[in-house]
């Protein structure tokens, strides 16, 4: 009996020591404490072929605008000069801005060109030519020197006759005579009196000769 014994704990070891490597096969692998598995790595998703944009090359032909860029500033509109030719010289004026004008006749009085502002072309102030000379004479005219841009002098003539009003300004003849002149109501050459004043400030007196242009070559004497 006592020879049973140990044959019998011998073959139960034997027995356990063979099973125990199927169990430890079957349980899971453990994870650390507080670290989650890794995700299973799955398949990128992004657009289909069909789905991407099919560039042309006009994608960078124009920069995209800024909606907050300012437009750029008008430009000032160019002067306008005007030019009054006599026989052998010429009387030239600038226009204010906003100034037009026009050729309003040319009679045995000589030619006549009117200035005015576009918005109010009641307002004319006339450049004319007198080919005889002019003179003026009045018992209610006033008379007083008018000194030009070029330190120049001219004569300025003016009367008031209730609301009616003439200004007169003689320019020193070149040889020409040439005169700057208004006649309309006191209150309408009062609202532009500072206008006329910025015309007066361009008055420009020339001779013809001065001017660009061709020049005039004698003809050589023949030799015989």
């Amino acid at each position: 009996m006592k020879r049973v014994l140990p044959l019998l704990l011998a073959l139960l070891l034997l027995a356990a020591c063979g099973a125990a490597p199927e169990a430890e096969q079957a349980l899971p692998p453990e994870s650390e404490p507080g670290v989650p598995d890794a995700p299973s790595p799955t398949p990128h998703e992004g657009p289909d072929e069909d789905e991407l944009p099919i560039l042309t090359g006009e994608e960078s032909a124009a920069p995209a605008e800024d909606e907050g860029e300012s437009p750029a500033p008008a430009l000032p509109s160019p002067a306008v000069t005007v030019t009054l030719d006599g026989i052998s010289s010429y009387l030239r004026v600038t226009l204010p801005e906003s100034w037009t004008w026009e050729q309003a006749g040319g009679t045995v009085d000589g030619t006549v060109y009117a200035l005015y502002p576009e918005d109010d072309p009641g307002f004319k102030v006339e450049l004319r030519r007198w080919p005889d000379g002019f003179g003026m004479c009045g018992t209610d005219v006033t008379f007083q020197e008018y000194t030009l841009p070029d330190g120049q002098k001219a004569t300025l003539a003016y009367e008031r006759t209730g609301e009616d009003f003439t200004w007169i300004l003689i320019l020193p003849e070149s040889p020409d005579s040439f005169t700057v002149q208004f006649t309309g109501p006191y209150a309408l050459y009062e609202a532009h009196r500072a206008e006329l004043e910025q015309l007066l400030g361009t008055i420009q007196l020339g001779v013809l000769a001065s001017l660009d242009g061709p020049d005039v070559v004698e003809p050589e004497e023949a030799t015989g």
